[in-house]
């Protein structure tokens, strides 16, 4: 059985509320949450056994080349689930957000927020997942390890912000994590003109990004296991809340 989240997205009957993965709470009337809707039943759908080996990351029998690194990052960008999460993490700061924003409201102010954001997406790819992964020849996959217990699958996972796999199947310190982060949200930063500037604001943006990042790996690690159990709305409000931290 799914577990299912409330009808939480305003609708134009009360009498029969659609299902929606955002709650009202964080959400005021907005002519685009039809669109909300639409983008999130299309997410739903295409939520497949495929995709979670996709998250998962397959072992490799050949460690990947640079070019190997970039067609992932590339995949990972262009990613209908990644795509539509931030067109909803958009809307979400477009209908909850004062007319005298920095980017305004209406449609201009979506494609604003929805534009910088797939370029936040696109930097932390290119930083991350191609550029240093391939100079630490570090393999830019996260690999669980379902044969351990709970407890240690819990202890390995959140590790793995630290502890990477090489190449060659090797432990190995996660630069990519740290080098990768730092350098995509010192870049990300010379463009966010909204956002508060200096060392002190961008060291904490680097520190949230890491603890989310842990946060998924634990995420990816039991994702497998109870995908038969728990709805996949629960990765698009993790993908959300990830977001609203990132802008703060």
């Amino acid at each position: 059985m799914l577990l299912s989240w409330p009808g939480w997205c305003a609708s134009a009957s009360d009498d029969d509320p659609p299902l929606s993965a955002i709650p009202v709470s964080a959400l005021s009337p907005s002519e685009n949450c039809d669109r909300i809707a639409a983008i999130e039943e299309e997410l739903l759908g295409r939520f497949t056994a495929r995709d979670l080996q996709r998250i998962e990351g397959p072992e490799q029998h050949l460690p990947l080349t640079p070019s190997g690194k970039f067609r992932l990052a590339v995949a990972n960008f262009s990613d209908p689930f990644t795509i539509a999460t931030t067109a909803v993490d958009a809307e979400i700061s477009n209908a909850t957000s004062k007319s005298t924003s920095a980017f305004g409201n209406g449609a201009s102010g979506f494609g604003r927020r929805f534009g910088m954001s797939m370029a936040d997406d696109a930097s932390s790819e290119f930083f991350e997942t191609f550029l240093v992964s391939s100079l630490f020849h570090q393999d830019p996959h996260y690999h669980r390890d379902p044969g351990a217990s709970t407890g240690k699958r819990i202890g390995y996972a959140l590790s793995r912000v630290a502890i990477s796999r090489s190449d060659f199947g090797q432990p190995m310190f996660n630069y990519a994590e740290f080098l990768g982060t730092a350098a995509a949200s010192i870049f990300v930063d010379s463009y966010h003109f909204e956002r508060d500037q200096g060392p002190g604001a961008t060291s904490q943006r680097i520190f949230v990004s890491i603890g989310s990042d842990a946060a998924w790996n634990l995420l990816t690690e039991f994702l497998p296991d109870v995908a038969k159990h728990v709805n996949p709305r629960f990765i698009l409000l993790r993908r959300l809340a990830e977001r609203a931290a990132e802008q703060h």
